[in-house]
């Protein structure tokens, strides 16, 4: 179980808002999904949980002991099992107080001791007060450190601080990797994009739009676009793009030096572009790779307004262009830009 201080989560400190305890009691008045940012954070941290535990198995830096090794693996094996029916659920302190009260400690997450057993998560304490007077969702590598510990439960008696500490290293490793992009610095969470990259050589990057409460994967349209050249009759003419004649798929690619390159505001509704630079795998033959850095990728899509301070993504606006743009363009077409 965990117990989770109402401030902020540090990137270098997680450990120190954590407390556990070895009780669990199980009370009614839980649903089955939540609403909010944080809690559709955990649920994709939850979906996602074998790549994030694989990322950290094979990576030296996450510093894991041998025996930390072995429980992670243990952990990673009982995915399959875990996942054959619903598994987490939220609930709330305070609408039904004591569901989440342990040992006089007010817990953000608990669970029984089987492979399978429900992870119950107190959505109270999944949000902490932001300078602005804001709230800051809890974020997927947090999310990921919380079900760590809650599933290492269910691999027989194990140390509550071995747990803690088993669940700060994943997710530390994960909050180095994630590249988040806010709109507007200020306000992080009304419109932003994360990136995720993972192993260049075969693997490819999990690309998010968060937008309110709206957690859009776009990582599989991230794949299908990608590519890499074969034959390519080159225009040198602004904003006209080069006749790509012949591509393929790379093996792997890393997104990065991702930033927002247009925001246009009409009032009801808002277009916004976001730019970042691509390198793929390119394998043309005998099994040489060419990290292919000569590419960009933008993701531009249209955000509605639906109330004074909602908006939402219009999905069907969403769209990913892996382009060039080469210091020998030097002709701009008139009246374009």
């Amino acid at each position: 179980m965990f117990k989770f201080e109402m401030k902020k989560l540090s990137h270098l400190a997680v450990s120190s808002l954590i407390s556990l305890s070895s009780a669990v009691t199980f009370a009614g008045g839980f649903v089955n999904n939540g609403g909010g940012l944080a809690e559709k954070n955990i649920l994709y941290a939850y979906e996602k949980l074998e790549t994030y535990i694989q990322l950290c198995l094979n990576s030296k830096a996450c510093k894991l002991t041998p025996d930390q090794t072995v429980l992670l693996k243990e952990i990673a094996s009982s995915l399959p099992q875990e996942k054959q029916s619903k598994q987490i659920f939220f609930g709330s302190e305070r609408q039904d107080p004591g569901s989440f009260m342990i040992d006089g400690n007010v817990r953000v997450a608990k669970t029984g001791s089987k492979v399978g057993s429900p992870i119950f998560i107190n959505a109270d304490l999944l949000y902490t007060p932001a300078a602005d007077k804001s709230y800051d969702p809890v974020t997927i590598p947090e999310a990921v450190a919380i079900l760590i510990h809650e599933l290492g439960h269910h691999q027989g008696h194990h140390n509550h601080d071995e747990l803690d500490l088993l669940g700060v290293r994943v997710s530390l490793l994960l909050q180095q990797k994630f590249i988040s992009t806010p709109l507007i610095p200020w306000a992080p969470n009304e419109i932003s994009a994360s990136v995720l990259n993972t192993d260049f050589s075969e693997g490819f990057p999990q690309v998010l739009l968060n937008v309110g409460d709206e957690v859009i994967d776009v990582s599989d349209q991230y794949k299908q676009v990608v590519h890499c050249e074969v034959f390519t009759f080159p225009i040198p003419i602004l904003p006209i793009p080069d006749l790509e004649l012949v591509t393929k798929a790379p093996q792997g690619s890393l997104f990065h030096n991702v930033h927002w390159d247009k925001m246009r505001d009409k009032g009801d509704y808002i277009n916004v572009k976001i730019t970042g630079s691509v390198s793929n795998n390119c394998i043309y033959k005998n099994d040489v790779f060419i990290r292919n850095n000569n590419f960009q990728l933008s993701i531009s899509f249209r955000v509605d307004k639906v109330e004074e301070k909602k908006w939402v993504t219009d999905r069907s606006t969403i769209q990913l262009e892996q382009f060039r743009d080469p210091w020998w363009k030097l002709i701009r077409w008139p009246g374009k830009k």
